[in-house]
This record gives structure tokens, C-alpha cells and sequence, in this order.
């Protein structure tokens, strides 16, 4: 979805140095705000146009967000010119096309001067500091316009899910309007076309008999673009009136939009507060970048793949949609899954789960760090905001899901396996190893990246820590600790670790279908 901005900016400083008296300040002027750079011959290129004159010889610079630690970043495009005009393809000067996102432009003269004073509030790290004086910020370049490239762009226009025979309202940006749709099941990697080129039907339309599941809609170009969107497809059945023993699939929509790279409001910075910790609103609605794939798609996909080699009864949704069902929905599901990363919650959501599993209601977390971080979801704003970092009212992670975090991202090669149980805490939790070979004090499996805990002041007195890896860390060890906890009249199972559907077909499949046997039947 393209935005469209003005698109002068003029710089009022002198330009120093022996140039000053004949050189003017430096204005430019983009020739549109959002390119797409695949080679059709449809707004392939930009074009910078500066007021400087005829035979002065101008560069063109490139910057890019390099995430909450670092700032901006350069990107060298091997563009000059003597010209007042410069051109840029979206490539850098080794000849590299650049990735879909937001840039900031501008112009310089050879001799960028120096430079000026900083702006804003003095604050600690290398990402403030870049925001509060931008490499750009000198008196020989001109201050710089954002830029978004975009070839090709997808989203669907809903929080919700759909059942067979519904249209998705897919929001598409292509060039000159042409793109052909599919539909994927992340079950079997099978899709069909279901529009031809430059016909969008309006949208699209779920085949009509699809099982339930996370599906992505594709979008394609006659340039061979490719961009995709999440899609969870829900069994026909009203929500309200589910078969004996089937459990709900909730995917964490709202998690998706946390870590999408998206920058809605076009100033060079993606939205999430994960490229900039100040930040604390993402759009509820629109692409998810890197190509439309959420970021836990791999981590997630197992659980789609095991899905579909079994026949089980599920009804599927987002977490939007979960947070807005009564108790007495809920009650009528032996189990609510979270296949996905479901870090982030609105307060409502985590109360009625809490309910439901008081209540009698058994709840599976299948990868790390979920319900750690509350949202406020406005729609009308389009907005999803952070509300917190830690303080969480006491809705404590622990105490709902059994584990809380504990840490992540250190190397692969630190990976380390779970160790089971042994004496009366494998014997409870035998049902979980039953038909894997596992015994007692056994190394089963792997765990690696992010990493849950128990907290003897916070998790339910009542659990049993199934199997457990000890992983180095930054900063110490770091437990990984797959739980399985009572609370209530109601249970919980907790992988405790972010990798835990991708730890090998045989031994995963096994567990789930454990897990499954024991909470749902």
C-alpha cells in the first residue's frame, strides 16, 4: 500500500569552505515516494532533483535502519553526478538490489561540510545517538526524505478468521494493478491459483471444504515478485457449538504485527519497538516484512505439518478473535493450543484463559516466552500498543502458562538437549515419554534459542518439571524447562523453549501426540 507524501525538504545552512558564496543551500525533491525496482519498466527507478547548479558535482546517499542497536547505516550507491538530477535503481554500488522496506535519501556536494547540532533529548545508546544527530545532518547535504521500495506488497484487511467458502479481504500494491493470487496450507505446501493476472476478483475466496489451519494467500507479478499473508482458516462449525474432544488452535496474530519490519508511517524506522526500543505502536493491520511471512512461521510449522498427518478435531483463530469470546465458548473445548509465539497479550485475554483453566480447562504452549508482554489492540487507530515492559499487574506469565522467560539469542552451537525427569517427578509425567524410549535422567531432543523457567514464587505449586536443558548463555546459564503444571482444576503443558517443533519428526510427532492423548483424548 503505497503512501504518498510530499516530498521537498530545504536545508538553511551555509555550505563551508571556499564553495560558500557561489553554492546554495542544498534542496531536493523526490520524484515520488514509494518505487518498485523489479525491472518492468513501472516505477523502476527515483529521481532526486536538487536545486543545485548545472556542472556541480553532487552524490547521492543512501541510508538504512540497522536495528535498536546500531542506527543508521550507509548503503553506498556509486551514484554522482554534475548533473542537478540523480537516479537511483534501489542498487548498491557492488551492483546488489537493496530488500524491500524504507530508505532515507539525499544529496550531498563533495564537500559535505560539517556537522550541525544535534536535536532532541540526550539518550544512552548508539541507535539514540543516530536519531539525534543522523549522518546525513551536516551542512553540505541536504536534510534527507524517506523512500519506500516496494516491488510488491500483500495484507489481509482483518484480525479475524475465515471458514471455506469466505472471501479474504486481501489488500494488494502491485505495478499497474497486475498480480496473479494463490492459497497455501502451511500443512502440505500445496496452493492453487485461484485469480489470473489483473483480475483480483475482489479478493479471495477459501476453498470450500479446506481443513482447518494457517494458510498464506500468495501474491505474484508478472515480474516473478512473490509476497505472502497469514490466513487462519477455522472449520465451518460456529465457534460456539464444537464436536466432543477438539481443541482450540489460537495463532498470535498480535505477535505477528510486534516483529513485522513494516513502517507504516514511512520515517525510514520499521514500526516494532524491536528496531527501536522508544517505539511502542505497530499497525494492527497491514504487510508483515520480511515478504509476508510471520516471523515464528518456521518455528510454528511443525505443528502445522503434524496436524495434517492426523485426524484431530481442532477450530481455529487468532488471538484477537480469542480475547473476544465468552467463558462459556471456551468451556465447550477440552484444550486451547498455542502453536506460535504468543508473546504478546491483551490483559482480557489472559484473564479469561486463567478462568477457563481454573475452571477445568487444559492449556499447551509449544514455544517459549508466551503471555509475557501486554498490548492494547486499537482498531480505530489501527494500533497496536506496548503498555508495558515488566509490570503486568499481576498477570504474571509464570502463574498462566507454568514457565516464564528466561533468555535467548545466543549461538546455535550452545544448543544443549532436555534431560528428563527422574523418581516421582517422571512417574507423573510418564503419559508425556510413553512410546518414545525415553526413561528417567535421559537426553532426549534439543533446545536452543529463547528459553523458559519455573519460578518457585510464581509458577503453580502444583508442577513438574518433565525434562529440563541447562544452556550458556550471555550472562550465565539459561534453563530450558518443558513443564507441566495443575492449577485449579485445570492443567497446563509448557515446552519452555522456542525450537521445540523443530527438535526432528519422529520424537516431536510422538510428544504431541501425547500431549494431545492426555489434555484433549
Amino acid at each position: 500500500m503505497r503512501l504518498l507524501l510530499a516530498a521537498t525538504v530545504v536545508l538553511l545552512a551555509a555550505v563551508p569552505g571556499a564553495s560558500a558564496l557561489q553554492a546554495p543551500a542544498l534542496r531536493i525533491s523526490l520524484d515520488r515516494p514509494v518505487f518498485s525496482p523489479n525491472g518492468n519498466g513501472v516505477n523502476d527507478t527515483l529521481t532526486v532533483r536538487t536545486n543545485a547548479a548545472p556542472g556541480t558535482l553532487l552524490g547521492l546517499r543512501v541510508y538504512v535502519w540497522g536495528g535498536r542497536l546500531s542506527g543508521w547505516k550507509r548503503i553506498r550507491t556509486g551514484v554522482s553526478s554534475t548533473s542537478p538530477d540523480l537516479t537511483w535503481d534501489a542498487t548498491t554500488a557492488r551492483g546488489g538490489a537493496v530488500g524491500d522496506g524504507t530508505y532515507q535519501v539525499t544529496v550531498c556536494y563533495k564537500d559535505q561540510g560539517g556537522a550541525l547540532a544535534p536535536r532532541g533529548v540526550v539518550r544512552p545508546g548508539l541507535a539514540e545517538a543516530s536519531v539525534r544527530r543522523p549522518p546525513w545532518r551536516t551542512s553540505g547535504c541536504a536534510p534527507a526524505h524517506p523512500v519506500r521500495v516496494e516491488r510488491l506488497a500483500a495484507f489481509v484487511d482483518s484480525t479475524g478468521s475465515f471458514h471455506g467458502g469466505d472471501r479474504v479481504p486481501l489488500v494488494v500494491s502491485a505495478d499497474d494493478g497486475k498480480y496473479s493470487l494463490g492459497f497455501l496450507h502451511d500443512c502440505t505446501g500445496v496452493g492453487e491459483v485461484e485469480f489470473g493476472f489483473g483480475d483480483d476478483g475482489g479478493g479471495l475466496e477459501v476453498p470450500i471444504g479446506d481443513p482447518p489451519g494457517l494458510y498464506h494467500a500468495i501474491a505474484t507479478d508478472p515480474a516473478g515478485d512473490r509476497f505472502l499473508a497469514p490466513v487462519v482458516v477455522r472449520s465451518g462449525k460456529p465457534l460456539d457449538k464444537p464436536d466432543p474432544h477438539t481443541a482450540l488452535i489460537v495463532w498470535p496474530y498480535v505477535t505477528w504485527r510486534a516483529y513485522s519490519a513494516y513502517d507504516a508511517d514511512l520515517n525510514g524506522i520499521p514500526d516494532s519497538w524491536y528496531q527501536f526500543w522508544r517505539q511502542r505502536r505497530v499497525s494492527l493491520k497491514g504487510p508483515l516484512l520480511r515478504d509476508g511471512l510471520e516471523d515464528d512461521h518456521k518455528a510454528a510449522l511443525g505443528f502445522s505439518r503434524w496436524l495434517c498427518s492426523r485426524s484431530l478435531r481442532t477450530q481455529q483463530i487468532t488471538d484477537v478473535e480469542l480475547g473476544r469470546l465468552p467463558l462459556s465458548t471456551l468451556r465447550k473445548y477440552r484444550a486451547i493450543y498455542f502453536p506460535g509465539h504468543s508473546e504478546y497479550y491483551e490483559p482480557a485475554t489472559y484473564d479469561l484463559l486463567k478462568r477457563y483453566r481454573d475452571d477445568g480447562g487444559s492449556l499447551v504452549f509449544l514455544q517459549a516466552n508466551p503471555f509475557y508482554r501486554q498490548v492494547r489492540v486499537e482498531p480505530a487507530r489501527n494500533a497496536v500498543v506496548m503498555t508495558d515492559y515488566d509490570a503486568r499487574e499481576g498477570r504474571s506469565d509464570f502463574a498462566l502458562t507454568g514457565v516464564g522467560y528466561d533468555g535467548c539469542c545466543f549461538p546455535k552451537v550452545r544448543a544443549e538437549p532436555y534431560v528428563a525427569a527422574t523418581g516421582r517427578d517422571y512417574d507423573r509425567v510418564r503419559w508425556l515419554f510413553r512410546g518414545t524410549g525415553i526413561g528417567p535422567g535421559q537426553a532426549f531432543g534439543v533446545a536452543n534459542s529463547e528459553s523458559d523457567r519455573v519460578d518457585p514464587g510464581l509458577s503453580p505449586r502444583d508442577h513438574v518439571i518433565a525434562g529440563q536443558a541447562i544452556i550458556r548463555g550471555k550472562h550465565g546459564v539459561i534453563h530450558a524447562a518443558m513443564t507441566w503444571s495443575r492449577a485449579g482444576r485445570g492443567q497446563a503443558f509448557a515446552t519452555g523453549n522456542y525450537t521445540f517443533l523443530r527438535m526432528g519428526r519422529g520424537l516431536t510427532y510422538k510428544l504431541l501426540d501425547n500431549v494431545w492423548a492426555k489434555l484433549v483424548g
